[in-house]
């Protein structure tokens, strides 16, 4: 007469800790790829910003540049709170040229904020 082994269904205890050992490692290396998207979006976020401004300023301040060209450092604040501490603009009016001769204009715009400090800049030739 034959004996019939018949075989159990479900998970051994090993195959069970293997199988919450690969998603134990699946899940925290689902939070690590979140935390990263999370933090290079704000970043990101925050670098935008900050072009916004300097793209401001430098709409504002083209209208400054005079032909023949004369250097100048007008004064630029940023809106509180609309970037990190600390922050700071610099708008400078400079000529590449020769003085007095140059009809051409170069007006630059440095934003920066945060720490640690991280920059923006942004520029335009001007010939009017």
């Amino acid at each position: 007469m034959k004996t019939l082994h018949l075989k159990e269904a479900g998970f051994s205890a090993v195959e069970l800790l293997i199988t919450l050992f690969i998603a134990a490692a699946f899940l925290a290396t689902g939070y690590q790829l979140y935390s990263i998207i999370i933090e290079d979006g704000g970043n990101a976020r925050t670098q935008a910003k900050a072009s916004n401004i300097a793209y401001d300023f430098l709409r504002r301040y083209t209208p400054n540049a005079t032909n023949p060209c004369t250097p100048s450092t007008p004064s630029a604040t940023i809106p509180a709170g609309s970037l990190p501490s600390p922050s700071s603009a610099t708008v400078t009016i400079s000529c590449p040229g020769t003085l007095g001769t140059n009809t051409v204009s170069k007006v630059q715009v440095t934003i920066t904020y945060g720490s640690p400090a991280q920059q923006v800049i942004h520029a335009i030739f001007v010939t009017e």
